[in-house]
Order: structure tokens, then sequence, then C-alpha cells
């Protein structure tokens, strides 16, 4: 037995020993001390489980025989989302993601640039559609033509000229791409279809609290007349955050039907599959790797959770990868036009969500050291075509500030400031004088460190994501870890990599994820999970590319890596199945394929029933425009009110001078035009809520006024103030 045969044996069992703890351990934590362990006893869970399990089955056996064995494949997939009730949803998104796509096409054929015909060629064409639609739809709420119907009918005019993209459409583009790729590719194409699949019968379930809080009642507190901009009197600073994405699923709102506003994150999941694999082409990611690093990607729980809610985490992920992987074009190239799509991505992710900010940043920054560091080597180009490349990102850039402009002004007119947030921001407007308009309210975003909790954080990250309360539902995962570990192992050993590598942009996000994970603390110990995003994936691509690329010449210890892949994604996707939204499975097994895919309003009432709200609901359903209510209502269920309602409690959190003295807080009623009031009754008031006394003063002064009707329903009241007179 030579000494390199035992090296390679001792690095493979290390490597398989390490797997099994960072995979046994989680697993035992959480369902030995976690809440898991009911979770996955119900039927929903292990009954939806193997359901899903024998589409995976199926769709990756099927892609893997090619010929005819695909059609097979489509019918279990066409059952499977009819049985679930989504395939109305998936057809609605299919036709808002091509429609977007197509835009981006017109708009490189009107630059005289070829129909798109790569992946990289259909991320910039969705790019680009989707700055020219935000473009459109921004300027008509502008102009007041921003309603719910009037977007509808302006995307549907987007999809004329998206016609004559003369480009293949993004659907077919990927069915191609399958079919060109060898059969065990194909199969792992297969896996993560059924995967994507999966999460769209899981949107149908696991509906989470942010989305029942704005995501998915925008016609009430975001744009429930006809413009984005109009003050609607919110305190909650997450109704003034930059509204870039929520504004993009407009169409597809209040139809009737969570999953098809929902779903369009698993959209975004695809692009950012996609971009991924870009960016590991770029830095050596062999190509047996490339399709199950991307399956480990896709069960993320932390990315998965937030793919099959309508909030903006997915997209802004997406656009932090689809700037990396422009920046790597850019160190490749020195082409303005990749630097100016690095620029609109980064941008946009920012402009999607606030806490993207600083990952934007430090790419930017970390793109622009490594370019002026290192050399670029001649690329042989076409002059023409690199000139209207140049064009078409000009304005691009010119088009992504406009829209940028817009998302920023809503927020500085109903706000007087900016931004709500984070802390630093926050602190730079009201240096330079500016000042909070009423009613919005801002939050604590951190606190200083406590660095003696730090190393116990990293461990709980990693293994004991059960003692995290936003954690466990959307966790961080640990196979990026379990792949720097074995790279390390690998270099310790000897394996040396046959050419170095540049990683700087994702080092930049990497490096940021750290700082904003160990450099502050949260209100909730931990954060969320799904906030450092940014940083998980490109060092699970990173850390893919340095151990596979230590392990080329071992080609046993290279296929025991390889093994371990699928079994982490296997773990997270069983992980994932169970956690988002504390919602486990899909549904106990059936044949019930007859399901209506519009079930959200029949669902609303049945809870409002469930919680003695339906005669309540009904009475907010019956007046006439839409009403603004606040009110003491157990959450979330008071989301589910046909008013653009407010939990007090919250407002307090933000605004607790409106609650100072029953003058006050009659002065916010007054103020801010509150139509309704609604209260526990008395036997439901003592076990459940803890009700200010101001707010007790002044309702029972408003049950005195013969102006004020009251409305009982079971377990509430309603104060119905919009007829009273001066107090």
């Amino acid at each position: 037995m030579s000494i390199e045969f035992r090296r390679e044996l001792a690095l493979a069992v290390f490597m398989l020993l390490l797997a099994a703890a960072f995979i046994a351990t989680p697993a035992w934590q959480l369902l030995e001390y976690g809440p898991f362990s009911w979770h996955v006893r119900q039927p929903a869970y292990w009954q939806g489980g193997l359901e899903a399990l024998a589409l995976v089955g199926i769709l990756a056996g099927t892609c893997a025989r090619g010929r005819r064995a695909p059609v097979i494949g489509a019918i279990a997939l066409l059952l499977y989302l009819r049985h679930h009730a989504v395939d109305a949803a998936l057809l609605l998104d299919v036709l808002y993601i091509e429609i977007v796509v197509g835009l981006g096409a017109f708009a490189r054929r009107a630059f005289g640039l070829p129909a798109p015909r790569d992946a990289q060629d259909y991320l910039h064409a969705f790019v680009l559609g989707f700055v020219g639609w935000s473009l459109l739809a921004w300027s008509a709420s502008a102009l007041d033509a921003g309603s719910i119907r009037q977007l509808r009918w302006l995307t549907l005019l987007a999809g004329v000229p998206a016609l004559f993209g003369r480009h293949r459409p993004f659907t077919l583009f990927l069915w191609d791409g399958l079919r060109a790729r060898a059969p065990g590719e194909r199969a792992w194409c297969g896996a993560i279809t059924a995967w994507l699949a999966v999460l769209y019968a899981r949107s149908n379930v696991a509906i989470g609290y942010d989305s029942l809080w704005y995501g998915l009642r925008p016609e009430y507190v975001l744009d429930p007349h006809h413009s984005v901009f109009e003050p609607l009197g919110l305190t909650s600073p997450v109704h003034y955050y930059p509204k870039l994405y929520e504004v993009f699923l407009l169409p597809l709102s209040a139809l009737g039907d969570s999953s098809t506003v929902a779903c369009l994150s698993i959209w975004m999941l695809a692009l950012t599959l996609l971009a991924c694999h870009q960016i590991g082409r770029r830095i050596g990611v062999p190509a047996r790797v490339a399709l199950p690093m991307l399956a480990t990607i896709a069960t993320l729980p932390a990315l998965a959770s937030v793919s099959i809610e309508p909030k903006p985490d997915a997209i802004s992920v997406a656009f932090l990868l689809l700037a990396a992987n422009a920046a790597f074009a850019f160190l490749e190239t020195r082409s303005l036009a990749d630097a100016l799509w690095m620029l609109v991505c980064a941008a946009f992710a920012g402009l999607a969500k606030l806490s993207a900010v600083p990952f934007a940043g430090a790419l930017v920054l970390a793109t622009l050291l490594a370019a002026a560091r290192g050399r670029v080597a001649p690329v042989v180009v076409d002059p023409v075509a690199e000139r209207r490349r140049s064009a078409l990102a000009i304005a691009a850039t010119v088009a992504a500030a406009i829209v940028a402009g817009f998302v920023i002004a809503r927020t500085w007119l109903l706000t007087g400031m900016p931004t709500v947030g984070p802390d630093v921001l926050f602190r730079s407007w009201r240096a330079l004088g500016m000042t909070l308009k009423e009613p919005a309210g801002t939050l604590n975003w951190t606190e200083p460190q406590v660095w003696s909790d730090v190393p116990m954080l990293i461990v709980d990250w990693l293994f004991r994501p059960q003692t995290m309360p936003h954690v466990v539902t959307a966790w961080v995962g640990n196979v990026w870890a379990w792949l720097a570990l074995s790279s390390a192992a690998a270099a310790m050993a000897g394996a040396r990599r046959e050419r170095r590598v540049a990683y700087g942009p994702l080092v930049g996000l990497i490096a940021a994820g750290l700082v904003l994970a160990l450099g502050a603390r949260y209100g909730v110990r931990g954060s969320d999970g799904n906030y450092f995003l940014g940083a998980l994936l490109p060092a699970t691509i990173v850390a893919a590319a340095a151990t596979f690329a230590r392990l080329a010449e071992a080609r046993r210890v290279f296929a025991v890596a390889l093994a371990c892949l699928p079994v982490f994604a296997l773990f997270q996707a069983a992980y994932s199945f169970a956690s988002a939204s504390w919602v486990t499975g899909t549904r106990p097994f059936d044949l019930d394929l007859t399901r209506s895919w519009k079930d959200s309003r029949r669902e609303r009432w049945e809870r409002l029933q469930y919680a003695g709200l339906e005669t309540i609901g009904r009475y907010l359903k019956e007046q006439d425009g839409l009403t603004r209510s606040v009110g003491y209502v157990a959450e979330p269920v008071s989301f589910l009110l046909p008013s653009r309602f407010e939990y007090l409690p919250t407002i307090s959190y933000s605004r607790p001078e409106y609650f100072a003295t029953p003058e006050q807080f009659a002065a916010f009623l007054r103020a801010q035009r509150i139509d309704y009031l609604i209260l526990p009754q008395p036997s439901l008031r003592k076990a459940t809520f803890t009700l200010s006394p101001s707010v007790l003063a002044v309702a029972e002064r408003l049950q005195g006024d013969p102006s004020v009707k009251r409305v009982d329903d079971r377990d509430y009241f309603l104060l119905d103030l919009s007829k009273r007179g001066a107090d």
C-alpha cells in the first residue's frame, strides 16, 4: 500500500466522517431537542414527502433515459401540480417571466444585438426586461395610473414587443439545454426541477407571517387605488422599505391565489441557480460537480424558505449573483458594458432589499481592488458589437437610475427620509436635518455585539439552529463549511491546484457576510438566516471550486466528496420540507385532482370565522372604499381582515408617544383618519392581550358617542368611527 494511497484513504475517511457529523448533529439536535420531532410525524410530512420523493425519482429517471421517457415525467409533473392546485399558478408565472425576458430580448434587437442564445444572454435579457418593465410601472404609478388592474394591462401590452424579440422562449431554452446534456446531468436537472415543483406545492400550505403582513395584501397596504406613492397612514417601517420587487409582483396580486404571487420567487431561485452555474464555470467548478452543487444551493433551507414567499430576498440574492457574474466578466475584459451591468445588478439588489446594500458595496469594492491589482488578458472582440453592447448597457443604466429615483422618492415622500433604516443610514439622515414624518416609524436595527457569545453563535449556526428563533425556520446550512474544511484538509494532505483562481468579487460578498453576522447583534439572536444568503451562496461556490480543484488528481477522493453532495442536498430538502413558516410537508396523500387554484378567498373567511371575526370581516367588506383600521386582533389572522389594518402593539413599538395619554391616542385616531377600532371582548382580553390604558380609556369614551356604531362578534367588537363628529 503506497503512501499516496494511504494519504488518499485517510483524506476520504476524514471527509466522510466530517460529512456524517455535519449532517447527523443538526438532525439529532432538531429531533431530540428541537421543534421538529412533531413535524416529521405528521401525515402531511411523511406522506407528502413520499409523494415528493416519487416525483424526484420519476423526473430524474425519465430525464436520464431521454427519447420519449420525458413525456412520462411531464405527465407526472402535471399531475403533481394539479394535485396541489398550483398548475394555474405555474402557467401564470411562466407567462409573466416570458414577457419580461421577451421584453429584454426586444431591447437587445433594438440595439442591434442578436437574440439570446445562451444562459448568459438570457440572464441579460431578464435584467433588461425587469429594468424596462419597472420603468414603465413606476412611471405609470407616478402619473396616478398604476393600479393593480392597470399594471396587468401594462404587462400584457409589454408582451407585444416581447413577441418581436425573435428568440426562443426562456422555458424552451431550458428544455433544449436539458436535452443536450449527458444522461447523468439530465437526471440532476430532473431532480432539481422536481424540487422546484415541490416548492410550488409547499407554497399552497406554508404561508409565512411576513407574507400575510404585507406580501399577500398589496391591494390594502401598497397600492389600494392608483399609485404606490399614495400616503396610506401606516406606521410599521416595513411599509416604507424599497418596494422594487413588491411592485413587480402587483400584476399577479389580488387574484384569489397566494401561490401565483409567492412562487414568482421560485423563478428568482431558478435565475440564481443559472447565475451560480455561470460563476462556477468562471472559477473552475468541474462540470461533474456543477449540478450537485446547485442541488445543495437549491435545497438550502434559508433560500428554499424565502423562495415560496412574496418577499424580496430571492430576487435580491439573484441580483447579487448576477452582479458577481458581471464583475468576473469585467475583470476578464475591462469592458464598459460589463462594468455597467455589475452596477445595475448591484443597485437593484439593494433596491429590492436594504440588507443587500452592504453586500453590493463590498462586491463593487472588491471588484475595483481586483481590477487595480490584476492584468487583463487581450481579448479579441468585434468593435461594432462591443459598441452596441456598451450603448445598450448605458441605456439600461440610465433606465435603472430613473427606477432607483422612483423607488427612493417613494420612501422620501412618505417618510421625509430616503430610507427608514438601517441604523447607519437613519442616523445619517438625522444628522442632515431630516425628520421622520408621522405616522411612519423605524426600528432598533442592531446592538453592540457581545463578543463572548460569538464562538457559541458560530456553533449554533452550524449545528444547533433550534437555539435561534428565526434561523430555525431558515437555516444557513453547513455544507459550505464542510467544503471549506475539506479543502483545507486536502491542502494539508499535499493536494495542489493546477491553477490559481482569483475569487475577488465573491470574497467581497463573503467578507461582508462575516462582518454582518459577527460584527453586530440583532434583535433576535442570530438574526434571520436569509439575511446572509449574499455570503452563503458565494461561500458554497468558492469552497466547491477550491475543494474539487485540489482533488482533480485524486479520483477516488474526488468521487467520495462528490457523493457527499447529494446526501447534503437530501438532508437540506428534508429540513426545508418541515421548517418554512413552521408548516410541515404539503398534505396527506389523496387522489383529489379537483381542488380550485383560487382558494385564498375561501380560506380567508374560514380562518376569520374560526378566530371569531367573521361578522366584523363581513361588515368591513360591505363598507365603501378601502378602510383604515387598528386594534388588538391576534396575528396573523388580523392580516386577513378586508381592511388596511395595523396591530396596535406594532404601532406602539415604533411610535410609543401615541399611547402615552388618552388624549394622544385620540389625536392619533383623528390625525390618521382611523375608520375602525377593533378590540377583544372582555372574555378574551384577559387571557390574550395586555391593552394600553390609553386605548381602553378612549374606547370607553367612544362607546358613549352616539355617532359611533358598535359591531359585536364572538371574540371581538368593532367601533365604527367613520361617521363621528369632532371630539
